[in-house]
C-alpha cells in the first residue's frame, strides 16, 4: 500500500503501515428508533453539515503499552457498549442498528526511530486523519489511529460520532479504556444494563414521556416571551467571522474555592452567576433568558452510559436587586430546573419555534449561551497553565451565535472560553472586556458577598451604547434601521417604510401593494425569509398595504392619507388610528 508521511518541525515522520483488524462479539443485535439525544444531533447536523459531528479523543496509554493491549481493550469495549458497534439510518425514518459482531479497522503508523513525545505524535495522528474524508456514521461510528514503534503503542487518537456519544459519554469511554489498557484483569465485558436502544424505548414510556411533555411546555412558554438574542450589538462593518478567547486564571480558580465554601454551591453555578451578572450589566436585562446544555445524566443508569443525552435547555436567571451569593443560588436553581427540562423531541420543539417565530417576527438562535464541560469533575486542564491570567485566541467554525461560554475547568485553573460568530458585532476588545470583568467579579466575591452596587463598581461595565435607532420591542432590542434594510432587500422594487411607532403601536410598515405582495401575509413571509443573519432586526409588527406609495415615503402623514388595506400577518386588523 502507498505510504502516507507528514513531517513536523523537528522532522518527525509517520509512515502508514498495514491496518490492524480487531474482531468483536457482543451479546445482542438490534434495531430501533433513535434516542431523543440522537435526533437532536441529527437536527444539528442538518443545520451545520460542515461540522461533520465528530469528537476526537486522545487515548491514555501508560508506558510500555503493547499493541495487543490496545486491540484487546477495543474488542472488549465494542462488546460492552452497543453504541460503539451501531450504525445509523437517516432520512424520513431514522433508526439505529446494533451489530452483534464485526470488525474494527485501526490505522497504524510507524513512528520511526527518532525521539517523539506522545502529545506530538497524537497531534500528528490527528492531522493525518484530518486529511482524509470524514467518516460516515451510517457505516462506521468510530475510527482509530495509532503510532507504534515495534510492538509498542506510543500514541493513539479516536474519532467518535456525536450520534454515538456526547462529551460525557466520550469521557466514559476514556475512563474505561485507560483502566483496561493498563490492567488486563479488568478487560471484562461485564453487564451494562442500559444501552442506547434501551434509552430510546424508555423515552417513549412513562415516566420519561411525561418529562419530555413537560419540557416542551416550558419551551413553548420561553419561545413566546424570551428575547431572540440575550446580547445584541450594532454591526461595526467588519467582516462577520467566528473567533474565541479563552481565559486561563489560577487566581479565579482559587476565588471559586472560597466562594464555594461560603455559598455552598458548586463552581459551575458560581461561574454561571458571574456570567449572568456581567451580561445583565452589559445588556440591561435583569432576567437572563438563554440556553444552556443539559447533560441529562441525573440517575444511576446514566453514570456509565456511553451515548448521546445532552440537549439544549431553556434557562432563566432572575438577578433583580440580588447580592452575588443570591445570584449564585438563583443560577443553581435555574440549572436544576433546566436539567429537569432538558430532554424532549427536537422536531416538536422545532414546530413550536416555527410557530413562535412566525407569530413574533423573530428568528431564534438555538446555540447554547453556556456549556458546562466540568460536570462530574471531568476537568480539562492545559498541559501547563500560566501563572498569571492569560487570554488565548482561536478561530472557530461559522455559527450564528452572538455569545457562547464554554467552561472547561474550574479546579486548579479556571478555563473559560467565550466565542462569537459575529466578530462584526462583538469585537475582540469586547470579548476581552467581558472575560476580564467575570474574573474581576470572582476575585472580589472571594472575600465578601457583593451587593449589586458593589458588583457594578467591581466590573466597571456600562450598558451597551444604544442610540435613537434602537427600540425595545417584545423583550428584544432591535434597530429600526436594520428593519428598514430588511424591507428594502426583500420587498424591492416595491417602496416600503417602517416607522418606530404609529399612534402607540410599534414597528408599523407601510408599503405599496404589488404583484409579489398582495397581502400582509405575503409581506410577512418574505420578511421572515430575510431575517437570517440579522440579529438586531425583527419583522414589522404590522403591515399596512396601500394602493400606491406617496412621493415622500418617509412622510407618515402622506402614507396615512392613502387608501389602504391593513392586515397583520395571519390575521385581519384595522387601519392604525
Amino acid at each position: 500500500m502507498p505510504n502516507v508521511s507528514s513531517a513536523l518541525t523537528h522532522e518527525l515522520t509517520l509512515t502508514e503501515c498495514e491496518p490492524i483488524v480487531v474482531s468483536f462479539q457482543g451479546d445482542r443485535a438490534g434495531e430501533g428508533p433513535l434516542t431523543l439525544g440522537q435526533l437532536n444531533i441529527l437536527r444539528w447536523l442538518d443545520g451545520f453539515p460542515e461540522s461533520h459531528g465528530w469528537m476526537r479523543w486522545v487515548l491514555e496509554l501508560p508506558g510500555g503499552t503493547g499493541l495487543d493491549d490496545v486491540t484487546e481493550t477495543f474488542a472488549v469495549l465494542l462488546a460492552r457498549h452497543e453504541g460503539l458497534r451501531s450504525t445509523y439510518v437517516t432520512g424520513s425514518s431514522p433508526a439505529q442498528r446494533v451489530a452483534a459482531a464485526g470488525e474494527l479497522i485501526i490505522h497504524r503508523f510507524d513512528a520511526g526511530t527518532g525521539p517523539a513525545g506522545a502529545g506530538t505524535l497524537a497531534a500528528e495522528l490527528g492531522t493525518l486523519l484530518d486529511t482524509r474524508p470524514p467518516c460516515n456514521p451510517t457505516t462506521h461510528p468510530l475510527r482509530v489511529a495509532l503510532a507504534t514503534r515495534g510492538g509498542e503503542v506510543l500514541a493513539g487518537v479516536m474519532d467518535l460520532s456525536h450520534l454515538t456519544a456526547d462529551f460525557l459519554g466520550l469521557a466514559v469511554f476514556g475512563r474505561e479504556f485507560a483502566r483496561m489498557v493498563g490492567h488486563p484483569a479488568d478487560r471484562e465485558v461485564g453487564d451494562v444494563r442500559h444501552q442506547p436502544l434501551d434509552q430510546a424505548w424508555a423515552e417513549r414510556r412513562p415516566p420519561l414521556s411525561r418529562r419530555t411533555a413537560s419540557a416542551l411546555a416550558l419551551w413553548e412558554s420561553v419561545l413566546n416571551r424570551a428575547p431572540h438574542h440575550l446580547y445584541t450589538a450594532a454591526s461595526t462593518g467588519s467582516p462577520r467571522e467566528s473567533v474565541a478567547a479563552e481565559l486561563c486564571s489560577r487566581a479565579a480558580a482559587a476565588a471559586l474555592a472560597r466562594i464555594e465554601a461560603r455559598a455552598g454551591f458548586g463552581r459551575p453555578a458560581i461561574v454561571l452567576a458571574a456570567i449572568c451578572t456581567v451580561l445583565s450589566q452589559r445588556t440591561g436585562h435583569s432576567t437572563g433568558d438563554f440556553l444552556t446544555l443539559s447533560s441529562n445524566r441525573y440517575d444511576s443508569r446514566s453514570a456509565g452510559y456511553l451515548g448521546t443525552l445532552v440537549q439544549s435547555a431553556p434557562m432563566s436567571v432572575d438577578l433583580r436587586s440580588m447580592s452575588f451569593d443570591a445570584c449564585v443560588h438563583q443560577a443553581w436553581l435555574a440549572t436544576v430546573k433546566a436539567g429537569k427540562h432538558g430532554i424532549y423531541d427536537v422536531e416538536k420543539r422545532t414546530h413550536l419555534a416555527e410557530q413562535a417565530q412566525h407569530r413574533r417576527g423573530v428568528r431564534f438562535c438555538f446555540e447554547p449561551l453556556f456549556n458546562n464541560l466540568v460536570v462530574g469533575r471531568i476537568d480539562s486542564q492545559p498541559a501547563s497553565a500560566p501563572a498569571e491570567t492569560a487570554l488565548t485566541w482561536t478561530p472557530m467554525v461559522e455559527t450564528d451565535v452572538m455569545l457562547r461560554f464554554d467552561l472547561f475547568a474550574a479546579e486548579e485553573t479556571l478555563r473559560l472560553r467565550l466565542w462569537t460568530g459575529h466578530l462584526d458585532r462583538v469585537p475582540r476588545d469586547e470579548l476581552e472586556r467581558i472575560l476580564l470583568a467575570i474574573e474581576s467579579l470572582l476575585l472580589s466575591a472571594a472575600s465578601e458577598d457583593l451587593s449589586p452596587r458593589r458588583m457594578d463598581e467591581v466590573t466597571g461595565l456600562a450598558p451597551l451604547p444604544r442610540d435613537g435607532d434602537w427600540l425595545p420591542v417584545d423583550s428584544c432590542w432591535i434597530q429600526v434601521g436594520e428593519v428598514q434594510r430588511l424591507l428594502d432587500e426583500v420587498l424591492t422594487p416595491l417602496p416600503a417604510r417602517v416607522f418606530p411607532e404609529v399612534r402607540g403601536e410599534p414597528l408599523v410598515a407601510f408599503l405599496a401593494r404589488g404583484p409579489r405582495v398582495g397581502s400582509a401575509e405575503e409581506a410577512h413571509a418574505l420578511c421572515m425569509e430575510g431575517l437570517r443573519h440579522r440579529p438586531t432586526a425583527m419583522t414589522p409588527r404590522r403591515y399596512v398595504l396601500c394602493d400606491r406609495a406617496p412621493d415622500d415615503v418617509t412622510d407618515l402623514d402622506a402614507w396615512l392619507s392613502r387608501p389602504v388595506v391593513a392586515q397583520g400577518a395571519g390575521r385581519t386588523t384595522g387601519h392604525p388610528g
